[in-house]
């Protein structure tokens, strides 16, 4: 089962509209990243105020494969962490799978979103994969990209995955180069319908 949401059906007017306006001035937002301090953690409130400024950023962008958690308040975010506490247990809704969130993080930034699928129910064998990532636009193209996939691959390693699954669709590039520098081995391409619209898609294996 797919986790995409529609952040239109999530965020409030407001959210919207300072999207909005980030969308119209090109988000010129420039994050100073500590380099030398990237590494994962659990998402976690340290970091919650950073997140839903990212929110905003992949709102500006569009970015529809990212799912969005409602966030308008502390209830709702101590509500989200403990829905992803539950994931990592095993307590799932029918037709997900247990996996375990990590945010990329520099100590003061929140850069990216990854998950670690435990295992895999034959959709996620087509689309999803063991491993999804994203990063925050506002950190796109500093190649965080490889380092958040090696660092989940890790986690999948202590997961005692053997052979992780990761998929991309075939028109996203850069993620299909970040999968293969990182040891991804294309094994196959299939047609995926995503919100009514065919999408080929690229399956990889790490043999980890």
């Amino acid at each position: 089962m797919s986790r995409v949401l529609l952040y239109d059906n999530l965020m409030t007017n407001f959210d919207k509209t300072y999207a909005a306006v980030l969308q119209g001035q090109g988000l010129v937002r420039n994050l100073d990243i500590d380099f030398n301090n990237l590494h994962l953690v659990e998402p976690c409130m340290e970091y919650m105020d950073s997140f839903r400024e990212a929110l905003l950023e992949y709102m500006a962008h569009r970015v529809e494969e990212f799912a969005y958690p409602k966030l308008s308040n502390s209830r709702d975010a101590k509500a989200y962490l403990r829905r992803i506490k539950n994931f990592r247990k095993g307590k799932v809704p029918q037709g997900f799978v247990p996996s375990s969130a990590f945010w990329l993080v520099d100590g003061r930034h929140y850069l990216g979103s990854g998950d670690v699928r435990h295992c895999l129910n034959d959709a996620l064998k087509r689309l999803g994969g063991h491993v999804g990532y994203s990063i925050r636009p506002s950190a796109w193209h500093k190649g965080l990209g490889n380092i958040q996939l090696a660092l989940l691959l890790e986690q999948a390693r202590l997961l005692n995955i053997e052979r992780a699954v990761i998929t991309c669709y075939d028109s996203n590039s850069a993620s299909a180069k970040v999968i293969e520098k990182n040891g991804g081995i294309l094994v196959n391409k299939v047609v995926n319908r995503v919100q009514g619209v065919k999408k080929l898609t690229r399956i990889y294996e790490v043999e980890l």
